[in-house]
């Protein structure tokens, strides 16, 4: 019960510091071994899971020497599966159009590697990349996502976006994109 009770508390103030990191790149560097410009908004929550499907995702925007990518973290209720590579991740906007992003490697789920911070480092998932071309990128700026579907080796795994995340996520994609 005191953990509840602490967390109700600390509720407010953990949604306005998640705010306050929406507005700012968490990386905007030139490495100076290779020079490649390298910038990353934060991870943020894609859609959480619940008892029914225990799908939790998180994502970030990254542009590396003008390339974008959607990161992606994917915890699938502590499941084991696979996502090989130029495996497909369908991005249907509100409108109804689609666009298809290719994974950049061949991934198996591993003990914490879908988990931000200490939440789910227990738990089986992945952590994938994906390549936006230029044309992606603008649909992006523009429109809402309502549903995700991630391809793996057994499937699909598919969830709905709220309207408030997929606002984030247009503002994401704008930080990193208007950052020069």
């Amino acid at each position: 019960m005191k953990k509840l009770l602490l967390l109700l508390v600390m509720f407010p103030y953990l949604s306005k510091a998640q705010s306050e990191f929406s507005d700012r790149l968490a990386t905007d560097f030139t490495n100076e071994r290779t020079h490649d410009v390298i910038k990353r908004s934060y991870w943020q929550v894609l859609e959480r899971g619940n008892l029914r499907k225990n799908i939790n995702t998180f994502y970030r925007i990254s542009n590396i020497n003008g390339a974008y990518y959607l990161d992606l973290k994917v915890i699938h209720g502590g499941d084991f599966f696979v996502v090989p590579r130029n495996g497909e991740l369908k991005l249907r906007f509100e409108n109804g159009n689609t666009i298809t992003l290719y994974n950049s490697e061949y991934k198996t789920t591993s003990i914490g590697d879908g988990a931000r911070g200490w939440a789910g480092s227990g738990a089986e998932g992945v952590t994938l990349s994906y390549l936006i071309n230029d044309n992606d990128i603008k649909k992006l700026l523009h429109n809402y996502v309502d549903r995700i579907r991630l391809y793996s080796g057994d499937g699909y795994i598919e969830k709905s976006i709220s309207e408030h995340r997929s606002e984030l996520l247009m503002d994401e994609v704008a930080l990193v994109y208007y950052s020069q």
